[in-house]
C-alpha cells in the first residue's frame, strides 16, 4: 500500500529519509510548490492531491503544516488512515501564538522583505522553527544542515503558507486519524496536543515521543518507525 508523505513548512521530503515502513508499504513523496496569487488552501490541496492514486487504498502522512494539508485532503478523499507528525488536528490543539498572529493579521502588515528568499530574516525564522538548537540526540551533523531540508524559500509560498496555518480551522475530525508528537515540541506544545475532551475517544491514537522536539523525525527516527509499525499494522 502506498503511503504519501507531505513535509513541513518550507521543507522538502528529505526530512523523511530515516523513516522506514513495514513490509508491504511504499513511501511516496509529495513536495511543495508555489501557490498562484490568491489561491485558496482548498484549490492548492486539490492540486497536490493529483499525485495520489485513488484507484487503490492509500494512507496520508503530514508533518507540521503538511498535517493540515492531509486533513484538507480528507474533505474529498478517503484514505485508509491519516497520520499527523508534529501537527494539530483541531481548534483545541491550536497554539496560542497562532491565535495571536491571526488576531493581529500578521501576514497582512508584516514587511514582505521578511519572506524574501535567502534573506537573513526568513532564513532565521525557518531555522528557529526547525533547528532552534542542536538536540543532543542527533549525532550526525549532516542531519542538521538547514540548506538540505529548507529548499522552499520562495517569499510568495512562505507568506501564503503562514497565512494558511494561522487561519486554519478544523471543520470535522478525520476518520482513522493518528498523531505522533514529541513532548518538547515548541511549535505545537504537547500540553495542548494531549488534552482529552469529553467527545474525544481517539486519544489512544496519540503516539508520544518522549523528549522529542519539532524535528522528531531526525531526532528519534527509530521511535517514529516503531510508531508507524504500530499504526500501519
Amino acid at each position: 500500500m502506498k503511503v504519501y508523505f507531505i513535509p513541513g513548512l518550507g521543507a522538502n521530503c528529505k526530512c523523511f529519509k530515516h523513516i522506514k515502513l513495514p513490509d508491504g508499504f511504499e513511501k511516496v513523496y509529495i513536495e511543495w510548490f508555489t501557490p498562484k496569487g490568491t489561491e485558496t488552501i482548498e484549490e492548492y490541496t486539490h492540486k497536490m492531491a493529483e499525485k495520489i492514486d485513488t484507484t487503490e487504498p492509500f494512507i496520508l502522512v503530514g508533518y507540521s503544516f503538511g498535517g493540515i494539508i492531509v486533513q484538507e485532503m480528507n474533505k474529498f478523499m478517503n484514505p485508509e488512515k491519516t497520520i499527523l507528525i508534529a501537527s494539530m488536528k483541531n481548534d483545541i490543539q491550536t497554539p496560542q501564538l497562532f491565535k495571536i498572529l491571526k488576531r493581529i493579521k500578521f501576514t497582512h502588515w508584516f514587511p514582505m522583505t521578511f519572506f524574501t528568499s535567502k534573506k537573513f530574516l526568513s532564513y532565521a525564522f525557518l531555522r528557529s522553527v526547525y533547528f532552534k538548537m542542536r538536540p543532543p540526540r542527533i549525532k550526525d551533523k549532516e542531519d542538521l544542515k538547514i540548506e538540505e531540508y529548507m529548499t522552499q524559500m520562495n517569499p510568495q509560498y512562505l507568506k501564503w503558507s503562514i497565512n494558511q496555518i494561522i487561519n486554519w480551522k478544523s471543520e470535522k475530525e478525520c476518520k482513522n486519524i493518528y498523531q505522533i508528537h514529541g513532548t518538547k515540541d515548541i511549535i505545537f506544545p504537547y500540553k495542548k496536543i494531549s488534552i482529552k475532551t469529553k467527545k474525544d475517544d481517539m486519544q489512544d491514537n496519540l503516539y508520544t515521543i518522549d523528549k522529542a522536539s519539532h524535528i522528531l523525525v531526525l531526532e528519534y527516527p527509530h521511535k517514529i518507525n516503531k510508531a508507524f509499525e504500530k499504526i500501519l499494522l
